[in-house]
């Protein structure tokens, strides 16, 4: 008796559900079973019918957005369907009869959507959409000039962006300001000083090292008028002053070259880097002894030589011009590199401590003229890593040269400070950002899919800023606002890199 009543339950369960069943499908024709239960449809392509693009969405985005089209007679076989954005083939993800998923290619510039679909046996079809995709451009890292090959014995070469070779080790770049088409850059060891020009699509050697004796070169920057160029230096010096910082002007043709009048602007011990104010053009540089940070009064320098006087910074623990230097502070690691980055406004500085693997601010004192005792705002000393985040919690590991650049969104919010910093973090082989509010960030490098490939964060990829591209010990890092393209110098790789809008 058990039995039959179990059965006769199974029964009675089975007979409801398929009633329930018949009569949900029966008060919708467009239903099916297969919608009911769950089994996802599935049509072929069917060559007798037209294949139509109805909508898509999102209407906007850049490459890697993922985008749906909507329409009629896709099929169901992906290695029947072909879809191109702006022209560019765009990578299919799957496809079910009316709606279709795929990735936006980069530089889809033009947005014109076509689906092209069947084969050879049963003919194709091509289908477009009514609309356009408002396809975003982006930033992305490119390569400007410079190679290296198997044996890493290319040497360097002047001459023509497709033929010149070079751009080895640690150096920094600047922007000539009298002329945004030439970039110089200084090698810590190298040929010197060289030209890249930016219009004649040309690199150049135009100081030799040798002018410089046995000294390292560290940095480049120019006075407010652009006629005179200033290079910092570093050599020890056996315990006495070594020279610290050079200037040079302009030859009578306008230009930088080994014909220039070459002096000594100031004497002290080791120095890596020195930097113009860029509101009232005194030049602050450092020493590697104590970590010490000076003040040169280049108002002295310039009527010393308007009245026919001869500078002669003290050296070699001779007697010379000091009183118009003054030691402003130290910071808190000596014997160990840093360097000097002053924000546009004047109001502070940044001082990046290279082999300790953090960075300083310094604010200026409108009213004594100086920049006071500096403090800590992104990492942590002697803390070498790779961290995003927010003052000490950041990590770097060898931050190197860095350059301010606006940012529109702060110029919208009218914001007091309208000014990100981005740097080169060496052996991180990142570009990274600092915020006026300490937020650090990677901006571009160790690129994802790279990494996953091979599991090394360095490379020689161009492409999107952090899924793709990479770079190999990034050093030296120069902004041009009117094209809004980023310069760096990509020591490992001996190449000149770019960040800019694709095109």
């Amino acid at each position: 008796m058990k039995e039959v009543r179990q059965l006769w339950n199974s029964t009675w369960s089975v007979l409801c559900a398929g009633m329930l069943l018949l009569l949900v499908v029966g008060c919708d024709s467009s239903s099916s079973i297969e919608d009911f239960i769950g089994v996802k449809k599935t049509v072929a392509y069917d060559p007798s019918k037209p294949v139509t693009i109805s909508d898509f969405t999102p209407h906007e985005g850049a490459q890697g957005q993922k985008l749906i089209l909507f329409g009629d007679n896709f099929g169901n076989d992906t290695s029947l369907v072909r879809v191109s954005i702006g022209g560019k083939p765009a990578p299919l993800i799957s496809v079910e009869n009316k709606e279709l998923y795929c990735f936006v290619p980069d530089k889809a510039f033009s947005g014109e959507i076509e689906v092209t679909v069947g084969d050879s046996a049963r003919g194709t079809q091509t289908a477009k959409a009514e609309n356009v995709f408002n396809y975003q451009r982006k930033m992305v890292v490119g390569t400007l000039c410079g190679y290296r090959n198997e044996r890493d014995d290319q040497g360097w070469h002047d001459g023509p962006f497709e033929t010149c070779s070079g751009f080895r080790g640690d150096g920094c770049l600047n922007f000539d300001p009298l002329n945004h088409n030439h970039l110089y850059c200084v090698y810590d060891g190298g040929v010197g000083i060289q030209l890249i020009d930016l219009k004649k699509r040309n690199v150049s050697t135009v100081i030799s090292t040798t002018a410089f004796g046995t000294n390292r070169l560290r940095s480049i920057d120019f006075t407010l008028d652009g006629q005179y160029m200033v290079i910092s230096t570093d050599r020890d010096n056996m315990g006495n002053r070594s020279p610290s910082v050079w200037i040079m002007k302009r030859n009578p043709q306008g230009v930088f070259d080994n014909s220039c009048d070459l002096q000594l602007l100031a004497a002290y011990k080791q120095c890596n880097g020195a930097s113009i104010h860029p509101v009232n053009g005194e030049l602050y540089f450092n020493s590697f002894e104590r970590g010490q940070v000076f003040r040169l009064d280049m108002d002295a320098y310039f009527n010393t030589l308007n009245h026919g006087g001869v500078w002669k910074p003290a050296y070699d623990d001779h007697k010379g011009i000091d009183d118009a230097i003054q030691e402003l502070f130290t910071i808190q690691d000596t014997y160990w590199e840093f360097k000097i980055f002053i924000h546009p406004s004047g109001k502070y500085a940044y001082i990046v401590v290279v082999n300790q693997h953090y960075i300083l601010r310094t604010d200026y004192n409108e009213q004594t003229k100086r920049f006071a005792p500096a403090y800590v705002v992104a990492g942590l000393d002697r803390s070498r890593g790779w961290n995003d985040g927010v003052g000490t919690t950041a990590r770097m590991h060898k931050p190197y040269q860095g350059c301010f650049v606006k940012n529109p969104d702060y110029v919208k919010e009218n914001r007091s400070d309208q000014y990100d910093f981005y740097f080169c973090d060496m052996e991180n082989h990142a570009i990274r950002k600092l915020t006026p509010d300490g937020l650090l960030t990677t901006y571009a490098g160790r690129g994802e899919e790279g990494h996953a490939q091979d599991g090394s964060d360095s490379g020689k990829e161009d492409g999107e800023l952090r899924k793709k591209a990479r770079f190999q010990y990034p050093g030296g890092i120069a902004y041009d606002e009117q094209t809004n393209t980023f310069y760096i110098l990509d020591g490992g790789n001996r190449e000149i890199r770019t960040i800019s809008m694709e095109k």
